[in-house]
C-alpha cells in the first residue's frame, strides 16, 4: 500500500455514547494504541464533508507510518471492524467502518469476551459486566480483501479458563424475547442433540439465532427441518453460516409445520402459510415469499398485520400482489403506527373510499323535480308570427 494509492471510507452504522463506551473500555485494551488510533482515525475523516482521495491524510492525522498502518488495519479486520475492498483496476481501496459492539454482546462473545478475561482478569471482567449490563459507493470491481477471522485465542486458552467464563459471561436472553418479532420457533427443540460438527458454537451467535428464528416463523419451518437447513448452508472453508444461502434454501422449502386456522385469530399463521391458504393451496412463489420477508425485516411489522395486509392487498387489487402497491400500502401502516391486527381491521374498516359521484348537494334544486320547471318558449300565435316576419323583411 501506497500514499498515492486511492481509498474511500465509508462508516456504516452511527457511534452512540454506549458504543463508544464499549469500544474504549473493551477493544482499546486488545487492539492496542495504534489500532485504537487507526479507527479513530478512520471515522472521524469518514465522517466529514470533504472526502480522502489517497492514504496521505491517514498517515499524516494517524502518525503511522504506511506498515504500521496496514498492520493496525488488518488488527482492526480481526476485530469485525474494518472491511477492506481492493480494485486492482483502478489500484484503489475502499474501507468499511463498522460500530462497535454494545458491551453485553462484547463479552458474550465467544473469542473477544474469552480474549477479555484472559487478558485483564476476573475483576476487570465482573467491573465491565456490571457497567454494560443493561436493557454506498459500487463496489462491483472490487474484491474484498479483508483478513479471514481466526481464532485468536489459538492454542492459549485452557479448560479451566472455559468453565470460569461459563460462569462469569453475562446471561443471555431469549431471542424470543428480544425479537422485534414474535417468533414461534422452540430454540432448545432446535438446539438440543444438534452436533457441534454440523453447527458449531462460534456459529450459535444471537444475530445468527435470530435469523433462524425468523425465517421459521415466516415460512412455517419446523426445528427439525430447520437443522437441515442449516446445515446445508454451512461454509465449510471458514466455517461460518452463509446467510443468504440459508435464506434461499428457505424460501425454496416447502412449509413443514402442521397448522390449523385459529378461529379466535385466524391471523395468526406463519406469513408464507397464511399466503398459501389464500390461494387454495398452491405454494407461494419466490417472489412473493421475498416481499413477505422484507415486511417482516425492513419494515419491522409483526406477521400478524403482514397477514392482515396480505388479505386487504389480494382483495383491493383483484388477487394481485404487487411489490410497488404492497410496499406503499405497508409505508403507510408503519406510519400509522399499526402494530396490531386489530388496528389494522379497525384502519381498513374506517377508510373512506373516494367518492367519484357527485354530491347531490351540488346539483341544482330542479335536478330532481323536473317537472317544476317552467318552460321559457312560450306559445306564438301563427297570425302573430306572420306579422314578425313582414315586419323584419320590411314589408308594410
Amino acid at each position: 500500500m501506497q500514499s498515492s494509492e486511492k481509498c474511500k471510507i465509508e462508516i456504516i452504522g452511527e457511534m452512540t455514547q454506549e458504543r463508544l463506551a464499549s469500544f474504549t473500555m473493551l477493544y482499546y485494551p486488545l487492539l492496542g494504541t495504534e489500532a485504537f488510533i487507526l479507527y479513530q482515525t478512520f471515522l472521524a475523516i469518514g465522517t466529514r464533508n470533504q472526502k480522502i482521495r489517497n492514504h496521505l491524510l491517514i498517515e499524516k492525522i494517524s502518525g503511522l507510518s504506511k506498515e504500521m498502518l496496514v498492520k493496525s488495519r488488518n488488527i482492526l479486520e480481526q476485530y469485525l471492524l474494518v472491511k477492506t475492498f481492493y480494485n486492482a483496476i483502478e489500484n484503489s481501496y475502499i474501507y468499511q467502518v463498522y460500530m462497535p459492539k454494545l458491551g453485553s454482546d462484547f463479552l458474550r462473545h465467544e473469542v473477544f469476551g474469552r480474549l477479555y478475561l484472559k487478558k485483564l482478569g476476573k475483576q476487570v471482567y465482573e467491573f465491565t459486566k456490571l457497567s454494560f449490563a443493561h436493557e454506498i459507493d459500487s463496489k462491483e470491481n472490487f474484491q474484498e480483501i479483508t483478513m479471514p477471522f481466526e481464532n485468536i485465542l489459538k492454542e492459549t486458552w485452557e479448560d479451566k479458563e472455559e468453565e470460569r467464563f461459563q460462569k462469569l459471561k453475562p446471561n443471555e436472553e431469549l431471542i424470543s424475547g428480544s425479537s422485534e418479532i414474535p417468533l414461534s420457533f422452540n430454540f432448545d427443540k432446535f438446539l438440543t442433540g444438534y452436533s457441534l460438527t454440523l453447527f458449531p458454537n462460534s456459529c450459535r451467535t444471537q444475530k445468527n439465532l435470530q435469523l433462524i428464528g425468523e425465517l421459521a416463523t415466516i415460512h412455517g419451518i419446523s426445528e427439525s427441518d430447520m437443522r437441515k437447513y442449516v446445515s446445508q448452508s454451512m461454509d465449510l472453508k471458514d466455517n461460518t453460516l452463509n446467510e443468504e444461502r440459508l435464506k434461499r434454501k428457505v424460501r425454496s422449502a416447502k412449509r413443514s409445520i402442521e397448522v390449523s386456522m385459529n378461529k379466535e385469530n385466524p391471523y395468526g399463521l406463519p406469513p408464507v402459510v397464511f399466503m398459501k391458504q389464500k390461494q387454495h393451496g398452491i405454494d407461494v412463489s419466490k417472489g412473493d415469499k421475498y416481499l413477505i420477508e422484507t415486511l417482516i425485516t425492513d419494515f419491522k411489522m409483526k406477521p400478524e398485520v403482514v397477514n392482515v395486509l396480505i388479505e386487504y392487498v389480494l382483495e383491493k387489487t383483484n388477487q394481485k400482489f404487487t411489490k410497488s402497491y404492497v410496499e406503499k400500502i405497508a409505508s403507510e401502516w408503519v406510519r400509522l403506527q399499526i402494530d396490531t391486527s386489530e388496528k389494522a381491521m379497525e384502519h381498513i374498516k374506517n377508510e373512506k373510499p373516494k367518492q367519484n359521484k357527485i354530491k347531490k348537494a351540488e346539483l341544482p334544486e330542479w335536478f330532481d323535480h323536473p317537472e317544476s320547471i317552467e318552460r321559457e318558449d312560450k306559445i306564438v300565435d301563427e297570425k302573430e308570427l306572420e306579422e314578425m316576419m313582414r315586419r323584419l323583411r320590411g314589408e308594410s
